[in-house]
């Protein structure tokens, strides 16, 4: 498997960063950042750099479905996982949500060796 390059959008400063020592120690190079405006910017700029973009939803200023959203007018190939503590039912039918062209929507508390696991499969079984 190729090595996996992404950019983690949580506005909790501990889960991005959680996420972020995690993934690296799995061997992912990734980098977070806790404002999705920022993350955004720093993708316009290089929009083929990474592989995968974890995004949080429920975020101040922008949602992950926003950030997904504008990723994809960058990226049409890019995996994009949504992470939410929040309920999802019914979410799935959200047109924002099918726009996003979201890879895998995820239920927060996750096991970390999960999402690690998540993430592969998916890069892996899409590339």
């Amino acid at each position: 498997m190729k090595s996996v390059s992404g950019v983690i959008v949580d506005d909790e400063e501990e889960l991005a960063s959680l996420y972020t020592q995690f993934l690296s120690l799995t061997g992912f190079e990734v980098i977070s950042f806790t404002k999705p405006l920022l993350a955004l910017e720093h993708y316009r700029q290089n929009p083929y750099k990474y592989s995968m973009i974890l995004t949080d939803l429920k975020m101040p200023g922008m949602n992950g479905l926003e950030l997904a959203n504008e990723i994809r007018k960058l990226n049409s190939s890019i995996k994009i996982f949504l992470i939410t503590a929040f309920d999802i039912s019914g979410l799935e039918k959200d047109p924002a949500f099918q726009s996003a062209n979201i890879c895998k929507l995820i239920q927060k508390p996750v096991n970390l060796n999960t999402l690690c696991n998540i993430i592969k499969e998916n890069i892996q079984t899409n590339d």
